[in-house]
């Protein structure tokens, strides 16, 4: 079957966070039985990455993206296209977020790709991508006819309601909750442009269904359990790890309460303990931070390699309140063995078990769950086997891309 994913991160190495990592993983799994086309927009600095990702098996098609790495004309061209996004926005149709990835030009391109590779099924990934999916429903008179998957990820009005939530600042809530129902409008119109619209957790994809989406499919995004390995050992000195890239809001508030709330409280009772939080950007984090570094908190910027992270750190912490879809770190941690402590939203789409996840609420009693779990080694050891098992089981790309060849084949 021929299968074209097209993307708005060039799924290489060092892509740097959950979703793109995931989308690397797709294709890589789709490759071994599939003819796959990768269309991914590319930003400046990033051509010399693309042969990373022919590497796994597919071709791809570069769809030069100008960002915040663009220089001289290109970066004027830039700000001109992005302020002619914000405006349309601020007046009708689509967010913002959505506009500025999409292009008449990079339309034009896309289609003609269409026609060369004539693929099978088109998956596209990310809401805001969903304009490209509206572009190519209008081609269904070509043969042969496409079948159209929207991977939604998240749904983009979920954490700007919780931010909404959060906000403490009057206009900012106003700002927030008006942009969440922009996105309410926006995403029921998608998924009447897509065959399948699939959803990462069965909490979006019942959102989604009460909003008035349409052929909805739920789908979780997995784990490459044959490249990942499970030798957590938890060696001393003990460390508690968290990892996320820090441009990311949902990782920064989480970062920030474990250091204001839960890190001091783990320290009174485990002196001796360490926090490693580790990701791109999360130096500048720690060091643009008004207050000082709390003792045994150290950060790691971007880490090539996390396995020996994942394998000696005792506890994976991740007190997530923004954000949604399915976490691709708490996904990762349980493949990878290490026990996890998370909240609701961190667990959303995987699981509420109590014996394979730690589930505490953002407050003070998720520092205390910490605590009595790193106290408590055989309580870790059951966990890293029943979270290990839980991904082999509902969330490696095995069987994940197995369900998507039947939606590929209609």
């Amino acid at each position: 079957m021929k299968v074209m994913v097209l993307t708005p991160y060039l799924p290489h190495r060092r892509v740097g966070h959950g979703g793109g990592t995931a989308v690397r993983d797709l294709v890589t799994w789709l490759a071994r039985n599939h003819d796959v086309l990768v269309a991914s927009l590319v930003r400046p600095g990033e051509a010399d990455r693309i042969d990373e990702v022919t590497a796994l098996g597919v071709r791809v098609l570069a769809l030069p993206f100008r960002d915040r790495g663009a220089t001289g004309t290109d970066h004027l061209a830039l700000m001109a296209s992005r302020a002619r996004a914000a405006s349309a926005g601020l007046i009708s149709g689509p967010p913002y977020y959505v506009r500025k990835y999409w292009s008449g030009a990079l339309a034009a391109r896309l289609r003609a790709a269409v026609a060369d590779f004539a693929p099978d099924a088109i998956q596209i990934e990310y809401l805001q991508m969903g304009l490209y999916c509206r572009d190519l429903r209008r081609l269904r008179g070509a043969k042969p006819r496409p079948r159209l998957i929207l991977n939604s990820h998240e749904l983009g009005s979920t954490p700007r309601q919780r931010h909404a939530a959060l906000a403490r600042n009057p206009l900012s809530r106003a700002w927030h909750l008006w942009e969440a129902a922009r996105w309410r409008r926006y995403q029921v119109a998608a998924s009447g442009w897509a065959d399948h619209t699939l959803c990462v957790t069965p909490e979006d994809r019942a959102q989604y269904a009460a909003l008035g989406g349409k052929n909805l499919v739920t789908m979780p995004l997995g784990m490459d359990t044959d490249a990942l390995a499970a030798d957590w050992s938890a060696a001393p000195p003990e460390r508690h790890l968290f990892v996320g890239a820090f441009q990311h809001r949902p990782n920064r508030s989480a970062a920030e309460f474990l250091l204001s709330v839960v890190w001091p409280q783990v320290r009174r009772t485990r002196p001796e303990a360490r926090l490693l939080l580790a990701g791109r950007g999360s130096r500048n984090f720690l060091a643009s931070r008004d207050l000082p570094v709390p003792d045994g908190v150290e950060a790691l910027g971007f880490v090539d390699d996390l396995t020996p992270l994942f394998r000696e750190a005792r506890l994976f912490v991740a007190p997530l309140t923004e954000g949604g879809g399915i976490k691709i770190k708490i996904l990762e941690a349980m493949a990878r063995g290490i026990p996890v402590v998370t909240s609701a939203v961190g667990a959303e789409g995987i699981t509420a078990d109590p014996g394979i996840l730690g589930i505490a609420p953002c407050d003070e009693s998720f520092a205390e769950l910490v605590t009595t779990l790193a106290a408590d080694p055989e309580s870790c050891r059951l966990r890293s086997r029943a979270g290990r098992r839980l991904i082999e089981d509902q969330f490696s790309w095995r069987a994940i891309t197995a369900r998507l060849a039947t939606l590929y084949e209609g």
